[in-house]
């Protein structure tokens, strides 16, 4: 999956929450969490992606490593 997307909906999440955090007078308004609610799932879900696509990364290499060369 491509995370560019992902990483897009959180920049406009954190600059509504930006927005929302100068003009309301609590952070704990209902409104303001949901915004924060949403984007913390983003940023688990990217997270996951990365470790994902790491953990492929290493397995890549370690399949690479005990390839034997080949005799051609």
């Amino acid at each position: 999956m491509d995370p560019h997307p992902l990483i897009y909906r959180l920049e406009q999440l954190q600059r509504r929450l930006c927005e929302m955090a100068a003009q309301m007078d609590k952070l704990t308004d209902p409104e303001i969490v949901a915004v924060s609610e949403e984007a913390d799932r983003l940023i688990v879900q990217l997270q996951r992606m990365h470790m994902e696509e790491q953990s492929l990364k290493k397995s890549e290499a370690k399949s690479d490593e005990e390839t034997p060369p080949s005799l051609s």
